[in-house]
Formats: C-alpha cells, sequence, structure tokens
C-alpha cells in the first residue's frame, strides 16, 4: 500500500499542545494538593478539635468524592470527542479509521490500519471546535453558558475568601476550572475551605511543602509588587470592570461561533476571570482600601454578588426563550454528526413531537463535547447544594445576593465591635463565641433552632459521656442516674486523664489566634442545613447555575 501524502507538514505546536494540557493539570493539581496539606499543617489548636476533626473527616470525603467524579467525566468526555474528531477528519481524507487507539492488527498479523494523529492535531483546530460545538447552536449554548456564568461568579469569592484565609496558589483553582471543568475546581477549593477555617497564621511558609519549581519567582515578584495587609481590598470599580468583560464575552459567543473572531471572545471570556484573584497583586496600594473591619465590605461584596446573580439572570434567561424558540428540525446536526448513530431521520420526526424545554435538555447527548458541559453543570450545581448544607447557610442572605431588592435583615454595615486582644485573649475567644450565638439566634429560621437545640442536646450529652470516671449509660436507663454514679474527687483518675486535663487547662490562645478566632468559620450544627441545600437547588432550576452561584456565594462571604 503506497504512503499517504498529505499537504501540510505536522505542526509541532499542534501535537504539544494536548501533552502540555495534561501536563499542566497534573502539576497543578499538585500544587492544589500541596497547599491543601500547607493549610492542614497550619491548623492552629482552636481549629483542631474533636468537634471540628470529626466534621472534617465526614465532609472531606464527600467533597474529594465529587471531585474524583468531575475529572472522570471531563477525561471520558475529552477522550469520546477526540475519537469522534478523528474519525471525521480521517473519513473526509479517505482515510480508514481504526476501531480503537490501541494498535490492531488483522487476521494476517499485519497493522489494519494507521494512526496519523500528528497530522490529524496539525489539521484539526481541536480546542476551538470543541467550544464551537457548544456556542454555535442556542440549544447546546444552555448549558454551556451556565458554566461560563458561574464560573465569573465563583471566581470572584475565590478572590474574597481565598485572600482573606491566606489559601495559597488561587489562580491554579482557576486555572483547573478551565483546563478541566468547573464542577473539579470547585470541589478542590471546597476542601480547601474546610481545612483552612480561619486565616493562616503570617509564619505558615515554614509549613510550605515544595511545590513551586522556580523559587527565585517568589523573590522576584515580592519586590516587583508590594505587599498589602490583609484587611486592604481592592476598590470595587477593578471587580466590576473583570464582571463586565467576562460577561460581556459570554454574551458575543453565539454571535462569534463560526467567525474568525471567536478564538479572541473565547480567550476574552476566559482570562478576565483571573482579573479579580490577580488584582490584588498587581495593582498598587492605592487602588484600594483598608478595612477596619471586614464587615464594612460587607455592603459591596452583597452589591457585588447582585450585579452577578442579576446579569446572569438576563443572560439565563435570553438564551432560554432562544433555544425554546429554535425548534428547527435539524438543529442538532453538528459537523461530526457523520458517525453519530442516532444522527438519522427518525430523530427529526421524534424532535416534532417533543417539547422545547426537551430538546433542550436533550441537547446534552449531541455531542461529548455538550456531554462534558451538561455533566459539568449537574455536577456543580449539587456540590454548590451540598456546600450551601455543609455551610448552614442563612437563607435570607442567600436571597438577598440572588435577588435585587431582597433584604437579608442585616445589611452587614455596622461593624461588630472588636475586642481588645493584647490584654486578655481568653474574653476575645469567649466575645467571639458570644457574638456568633446572638447573630445566629437572631438570624435563625424556625427549623435552624430545632436542629441547633438538638445540636446543643447532643453536645451536653457526649461532654456529660467524657466526664473522667463516669460509667457510660446503658439504653433504658435514666441518664441522671448515670450522673449520680460520677464521683467529685479526681484523685483516683489516672496519670494521662491528668495530664490532659492540665494541658487543656494551660492552653491560652495567643493574641493572633484569638483575633483569628473572629474571622474564622463559627462551627455548624452536626446535622446539614438541607433547608439551604434545597434553596441553591431550587435557585439552579428557576434562575440557572450563575445565580444560584451568586446567591451561595455571597452568602458565604458575608456570613462571619
Amino acid at each position: 500500500m503506497a504512503p499517504v501524502v498529505f499537504p501540510n507538514p505536522v505542526s509541532y505546536v499542534a501535537v504539544a499542545a494536548p501533552v502540555l494540557h495534561v501536563a499542566a493539570v497534573v502539576y497543578l493539581t499538585y500544587t492544589v494538593v500541596t497547599s491543601l496539606a500547607t493549610s492542614y499543617r497550619a491548623l492552629g489548636p482552636p481549629q483542631d478539635t474533636r468537634s471540628r476533626q470529626g466534621r472534617r473527616s465526614k465532609l472531606v470525603p464527600v467533597f474529594a468524592a465529587l471531585a474524583v467524579l468531575a475529572v472522570t467525566v471531563a477525561s471520558s468526555s475529552a477522550a469520546d470527542g477526540a475519537i469522534l474528531s478523528y474519525r471525521v477528519w480521517a473519513d473526509q481524507r479517505g482515510l480508514k479509521a481504526p476501531p480503537s487507539w490501541y494498535p490492531h492488527k488483522n487476521s494476517l498479523g499485519h497493522k489494519d490500519t494507521e494512526l496519523y494523529l500528528g497530522q490529524w492535531l496539525s489539521d484539526t483546530p481541536v480546542y476551538r471546535d470543541t467550544l464551537e460545538i457548544v456556542a454555535e447552536r442556542s440549544r447546546r449554548f444552555w448549558w454551556g453558558q451556565q458554566i461560563d456564568l458561574a464560573t465569573v461568579a465563583w471566581s470572584s469569592f475565590v478572590a474574597v475568601e481565598g485572600r482573606r484565609r491566606g489559601i495559597r496558589n488561587l489562580p491554579s483553582f482557576l486555572t483547573l476550572a478551565h483546563l478541566v471543568n468547573l464542577s473539579y475546581a470547585q470541589n478542590l477549593f471546597y476542601l480547601a475551605l474546610l481545612v483552612t477555617p480561619s486565616p493562616l497564621a503570617t509564619n505558615h511558609q515554614d509549613l510550605v511543602f515544595p511545590s513551586n519549581p522556580l523559587p527565585r519567582w517568589r523573590r522576584i515578584r515580592s519586590r516587583l509588587f508590594a505587599s498589602k495587609p490583609n484587611a486592604w481590598h481592592p476598590r470595587p470599580f477593578i471587580f466590576y470592570s473583570s464582571l463586565i468583560l467576562g460577561l460581556g464575552s459570554v454574551f458575543l459567543l453565539p454571535y462569534a461561533a463560526g467567525t474568525p473572531s471567536f478564538a479572541a471572545v473565547a480567550l476574552l471570556s476566559r482570562a478576565s476571570t483571573f482579573i479579580p484573584v490577580l488584582a490584588p497583586y498587581l495593582v498598587p496600594t492605592s487602588w484600594g482600601k483598608v478595612y477596619a473591619t471586614p464587615h464594612e465590605a460587607y455592603s459591596s461584596l452583597t452589591t457585588m454578588f447582585r450585579f452577578i446573580s442579576a446579569m446572569s439572570l438576563i443572560l439565563h434567561a435570553k438564551a432560554s426563550a432562544v433555544g425554546l424558540a429554535h425548534n428547527a428540525p435539524d438543529s442538532h446536526y453538528h459537523r461530526h454528526s457523520a458517525f453519530l448513530p442516532w444522527d438519522i431521520d427518525e430523530r427529526s420526526k421524534w424532535e416534532r413531537g417533543t417539547t422545547a424545554i426537551g430538546k433542550i435538555l436533550g441537547s446534552i447527548s449531541d455531542h461529548p463535547a455538550v456531554q462534558a458541559v451538561g455533566f459539568d453543570v449537574l455536577v456543580s450545581a449539587f456540590s454548590l447544594g451540598v456546600w450551601a448544607a455543609t455551610r448552614a447557610a442563612d437563607v435570607r442572605r442567600i436571597l438577598a445576593s440572588a435577588i435585587p431588592g431582597v433584604s437579608a435583615g442585616h445589611d452587614g454595615k455596622e461593624p461588630v465591635p472588636a475586642a481588645n486582644t493584647s490584654s486578655n485573649p481568653d474574653a476575645v475567644v469567649s466575645q467571639g463565641s458570644d457574638n456568633n450565638s446572638n447573630n445566629n439566634e437572631e438570624e435563625a429560621t424556625p427549623a435552624r433552632r430545632r436542629r441547633q437545640t438538638r445540636a446543643s442536646t447532643s453536645k451536653s450529652t457526649q461532654e456529660e459521656a467524657h466526664i473522667p470516671g463516669a460509667p457510660r449509660p446503658r439504653k433504658g436507663r435514666s441518664s441522671q442516674r448515670a450522673l449520680a454514679s460520677v464521683p467529685h474527687d479526681n484523685s483516683n483518675n489516672s496519670n494521662g486523664d491528668v495530664s490532659s486535663e492540665t494541658a487543656d487547662q494551660a492552653y491560652e490562645p495567643s493574641p493572633a489566634e484569638a483575633a483569628a478566632l473572629q474571622e474564622g468559620d463559627i462551627l455548624p450544627a452536626e446535622e446539614l442545613d438541607w433547608e439551604a441545600g434545597a434553596l441553591a437547588w431550587g435557585l439552579t432550576a428557576l434562575l440557572g447555575l450563575g445565580s444560584a452561584s451568586s446567591g451561595v456565594f455571597g452568602a458565604e462571604c458575608t456570613a462571619r
């Protein structure tokens, strides 16, 4: 058989792009894992109690499993899309496509077909095709736009919460959202928030794992960009500029599909999401403001997330209306339709008998690229509801951040008075807990009050069960009888118990730790607040993933 002659030479840049893509995903995942390990090693005694350890042991596997599910779906869809693209390319050139990527031999022991991966990658804009297939049809873009809008809201959330807690490698999280999918990066960031309940100490750099292969870059960055105080926040116009760029490019994506400007618009929509994360390090100090307490920034944060939610709602309503009105029988066809078994004449007859909503939801099976985006929306929405239930987010704050005009009851303009951390750190801890309990009582719903009552009852029971020398009450016996048998003299306790009690009583948080407790998370009840989770899922179904993400993330940023 004569060798196949191709008119265009092999482009080594195009061949190296997928290899660099996979290598970047592996390296960025490694940097994120080292960031999680650094945050876990930097946990102080106030944030490493039994209750928090038990809660982390239950929640960390959940979000880790969701991250594994997200990367598995993305990998499978990418492989299916690559196989389909190669088959179409081979058919257009009269080549026989192999049955699989693995070497295959016929009955005579000869190679059945040959793979021309280098020529295929050189002739086919794989990344552009993947994005354009999603954006060129309104029903497919209904899925893709939700991911783009949710990424805009999530990047603002990463910029606010990531910098406040001192989480390292924030651009790595955002880059993974574009290289893999949003749900994978989101669940990794949820893990980072779980292991960083309070801002990291200033000396946490001593615990850093060697994740940066260019150690000089940190010194160069420190010389070029002056460090800013922790309470420093960029002025709102910086965030709004990035939001206008991101939302505007998302609006232009379906109109730019099939034109030479599509690559520039798609690149702008993704590059604009990095501005909120990188702005605190790039802009001068005069472009920001130092707040005495984080509560002073609540009103601006709520307004920002309301703006994101309002714009997301408008774009989602537009995409839904256009998708419902687009009822052409051949609207499911795309450039790879020749080798999809369901692209037959009966499909158009079936579409004529289905509703427009069914067409939009059914477009998830049009192409592996659409399938990847659709499942990313579903996994991200499910993770968002679980996260809202985990954080026990106030439903009024969620609605206030998601729906313009809805008030949360407490706008956060009045800062909570700071305690005197220099003289009595214990007073800071007690005052912070009192303030948190008062806020919880004021903002708790009736269902949450019942959950807090059950949680406090179970907590008191656990404390009684851990009294040294107290026998464990059996089923059917009164707890008062068990408590009556507790000896009041602790002289018979073992030396280990005495030493542990002495160590617990001798511990006093430092002024820095006491101040961090004011900015740390309040440990919610042991039961998940499914009221907040159900609200997040309901907002996703009614308003779209972008508005729901704005509501949950806005409530998270203003909940401390």
